[in-house]
């Protein structure tokens, strides 16, 4: 008899999950509304004017330059300057393409952009880049930014994945 008690009290009692739930009161967590889905983060705007370009007219394919621009936030004041260096990979009569790569620098950290461009000429062009990455602030940031280059001002708009 004594060893049948011990058994009783060393085993472990399967308990059906409907019975669980009928006999235990329920936990505030358990009854707490479902989570949201996390919203899309903000993208990230900057604007540049262009303070120096080495870019050559007319391109020819391999010619590469370097641009040096001062960074303002959305709300137009200085944040910081960016460096590009662009390469031409491709030129026709309609057009040219470039592989560029930029690190916009602010106060709060780099971001690194990396992309297959259309050219500006004369006029505003826009081409997508990928975020490579970031420091400070902006450490992990990968997403994707549209670039809208024209001949005196540039306009980042970084839209983070997630």
């Amino acid at each position: 008899m004594t060893a049948l008690v011990m058994a009783f009290s060393v085993a472990a009692v399967a308990v059906p999950p409907a019975a669980a739930s009928a006999s235990a009161p329920a936990s505030p967590a358990a009854s707490a509304p479902a989570a949201k889905p996390d919203r899309k983060p903000a993208p990230i705007i900057f604007y540049a004017g262009k303070l120096t370009s080495t870019q050559p007219s007319p391109l020819k394919v391999g010619d590469s330059w370097v641009s040096y621009l001062s960074l303002f936030d959305a709300k137009r004041r200085r944040t910081g300057d960016a460096g590009v260096r662009c390469s031409a990979v491709q030129v026709s009569p309609r057009g040219a393409l470039a592989q560029c790569t930029r690190v916009l620098r602010t106060k709060h950290g780099q971001i690194t952009l990396l992309g297959l461009e259309p050219v500006a000429g004369a006029r505003p062009v826009t081409g997508v880049s990928t975020v490579t990455g970031g420091t400070g602030r902006y450490t992990g940031l990968t997403g994707a930014a549209r670039v809208t280059d024209g001949p005196r001002h540039v306009v980042f708009r970084v839209t983070p994945a997630g």
